[in-house]
């Protein structure tokens, strides 16, 4: 770009990670796993930086997943950072909680790459093309793996100085937006607006902020980047890195949807289903539907991992129960194109064939568990005791020392909220009121 700046910002990269989730058989699909990893995505997108001539990349920190990564993280960083610098890309990058110690070691052998903000405090580095500069980074780095205070309260204190000749100034920064008290570098978002500058590329939290970066021309682009690659199936949607570009005054940005692994959460119908046989059909074929729209948008992923939510009502619930607990799914698949599609999970979200008022009018067993069941319904004092109990019943267990490495995970949920146990009692509820039936020779149907 003759007139102006190109960038390409990355976001969490956690080299050095294997995304989970994958099917033990996805090589049989031709398909190496190999191709899928957050090394693999960074190849892809200094492929595409290369190719595109940015003028320089950003990396948002948490490029490895561990402070002390070796051989397995830092080859293909340092390959991928020696690759850019030798097509004449600048790469400028702050450190995440994940990367202390890696960062500035790879700073410290490879001449030309850029750690900014390291020591605690911030620092800027101009982009220049004929001597005139054309975008300002100002970043700021991790110096150890929990940091308490906003780092922006500083910048606000002792703002830097801005290019001259004016430029776009871009703050680079790994932090917990909106987080007050967390322990990884908490800023608000009046404190970003405070400084003034032209965008705010983020680090740390693994879902892109698309309404924050995607803004239309003349607005201040804020927002997390996201992970390069989904790492897990939680990390839905599209992933990969921006584009930005600045040109007469003008700022956009776009995410390149580059990532090898996609997944996605979709709901699938069983209404009118009559045999459980049916049931993987339909699964697929809306695994092929979705295939053929991200076509429309863009090249389709390597790889698309879903998780299926099964709803509606079907005369052979129990059998379709049955399936899902027998695994059958975990080996279904179908190459689309050029991706192969596989199943993550399968949900059972089915609404039995049954009048559960009716039902709850009776005095049998069956009676008093489709009474509970319409009293998870609503949010009143006595489905709010019924979660209570169970909570106090489930505590013990959720909180031993052996649930530790799950509680840790960077996506982990509370399951004793609310929200979690009255899934957990609705789908076991169900699943009880329709074993009682079929016992007593109704089976399923009303």
């Amino acid at each position: 770009m003759k007139d102006g700046v190109s960038l390409l910002a990355i976001g969490d990269v956690h080299l050095g990670t294997v995304c989970s989730g994958l099917p033990d058989g996805i090589a049989s699909w031709g398909v190496d796993p190999t191709e899928l990893t957050p090394a693999a995505g960074l190849r892809l997108s200094v492929d595409f930086a290369i190719e595109q001539q940015v003028d320089a990349v950003l990396f948002a920190g948490d490029l490895v997943e561990n402070t002390n990564a070796r051989f397995e993280a830092m080859l293909p960083l340092e390959e991928g950072v020696r690759r850019l610098l030798d097509a004449g890309i600048e790469v400028i990058a702050v450190a995440g909680n994940h990367d202390v110690e890696a960062l500035p070691r790879l700073a410290a052998v490879i001449d030309g790459f850029t750690l900014l903000g390291g020591g605690g405090r911030w620092e800027a580095r101009t982009i220049s093309k004929g001597g005139s500069p054309v975008a300002q980074v100002v970043g700021w780095s991790f110096g150890e793996t929990h940091v308490r205070q906003s780092p922006v309260a500083e910048l606000l204190r002792r703002p830097l100085q801005a290019p001259s000749p004016p430029a776009p100034r871009i703050g680079l920064l790994h932090a917990d937006l909106n987080a007050a008290g967390g322990h990884f570098a908490p800023v608000s978002q009046t404190q970003l607006d405070g400084t003034g500058y032209d965008a705010w590329l983020l680090g740390h939290i693994h879902k892109p902020s698309v309404g924050g970066l995607s803004t239309s021309t003349g607005t201040r682009p804020c927002g997390y980047l996201g992970s390069l690659v989904g790492l897990d199936p939680s990390e839905t949607g599209p992933h990969g890195p921006w584009r930005l570009t600045v040109s007469n005054g003008q700022m956009d940005i776009m995410q390149v949807p580059l990532a090898p692994l996609r997944w996605e959460h979709v709901a699938v119908s069983v209404e009118g289903v009559e045999r459980v046989e049916d049931v993987p059909d339909r699964m697929l074929s809306e695994a092929e539907r979705l295939v053929h729209r991200l076509e429309q948008d863009a090249p389709p992923p390597r790889a698309l991992g879903l998780r299926v939510r099964l709803e509606g009502a079907s005369a052979c619930y129990g059998e379709i129960r049955g399936w899902i607990a027998g695994g059958e799914w975990n080996s279904m698949g179908r190459v689309v194109g050029g991706t192969a599609v596989f199943f993550n999970k399968v949900v059972d979200a089915m609404d039995l064939r049954l009048d559960l008022a009716e039902l709850a009018s009776g005095d049998d067993p069956a009676a008093l568990m489709a009474r509970r069941l319409l009293m998870l319904r609503h949010d009143d004092h006595r489905s709010r005791a019924m979660l209570d109990e169970a909570r106090a019943a489930l505590s013990e267990t959720a909180r031993q020392d052996v649930w530790s490495p799950v509680q840790d995970h960077r996506h982990a949920t509370d399951p004793l909220s609310d929200d979690a146990l009255r899934d957990l009692l609705f789908r076991s509820g169900k699943a009880a009121l329709s074993a009682m039936l079929s016992e007593r020779g109704q089976g399923d149907s009303s």
